[in-house]
């Protein structure tokens, strides 16, 4: 009589997470830069208006100012800011780029992030709504794992944990400020789950296995 095996858990990969690593790394060296450009001191106040520089918005993209995609991630305008966000870039961009891989990784980060903070400009009146910030790539990548915990691909506390602490830690930040998630925080979570689903369909794999194909 045979026995059949239950399904491996996906690998792991156990090497350093580089994309996490350069993306968090770039975020606080540009965040910190801009700072001490504008204010002439890293810790100095930086309004939203003066970082006009690096951030988007939608006019930006028809003159095909394209680079700001990448630069408006990049910057914060309050250094506080800058390390909640880098500290969550860190974990959560790790966790899942040991399950997803680093070209997949920087697909979250750049389309589901630019997308949802493009997005967010829609909700604030100009001069200020000019997108900057990582927290909503960070949601587009925490919305990846979440995808693969919501779809039994891995479940380990490794990937749950940085996962749910991004997301509830963005949206506390909201509810105290603004006394409801943020549109472009939702969006990128949204999108997050979007480009995981994608990325299953187009590995094309068969019936029950992995939704996104460890690497």
């Amino acid at each position: 009589m045979t026995h059949s095996q239950p399904d491996a858990a996906p690998a792991v990969s156990r090497r350093i997470a580089w994309g996490a690593l350069l993306l968090s790394t770039a975020t606080a060296v540009l965040s910190v830069h801009a700072a001490i450009e504008i204010s002439g001191s890293w810790r100095g106040p930086v309004r939203i208006v003066q970082l006009e520089d690096y951030g988007v918005r939608f006019g930006h993209i028809q003159d095909l100012e394209l680079w700001r995609l990448v630069t408006s991630q990049l910057v914060h305008v309050k250094q506080l800011h800058t390390l909640s966000d880098v500290f969550c870039l860190l974990w959560v961009g790790a966790a899942v780029e040991q399950r997803v891989g680093f070209i997949r990784l920087l697909l979250l980060w750049l389309v589901g992030g630019s997308l949802a903070t493009l997005f967010s400009t829609l909700f604030v009146p100009p001069p200020w709504n000019l997108g900057t910030g990582s927290s909503q790539a960070i949601m587009a990548i925490a919305g990846a794992g979440l995808w693969l915990v919501l779809t039994g691909v891995d479940r380990s506390k490794s990937l749950i944990l940085p996962v749910a602490f991004s997301i509830a830690l963005a949206f506390a930040i909201d509810l105290v400020h603004v006394y409801h998630p943020k549109p472009g925080h939702v969006a990128g979570v949204l999108l997050g789950l979007f480009i995981a689903s994608l990325c299953r369909n187009a590995a094309n794999t068969p019936a029950g296995s992995p939704a996104i194909t460890p690497r």
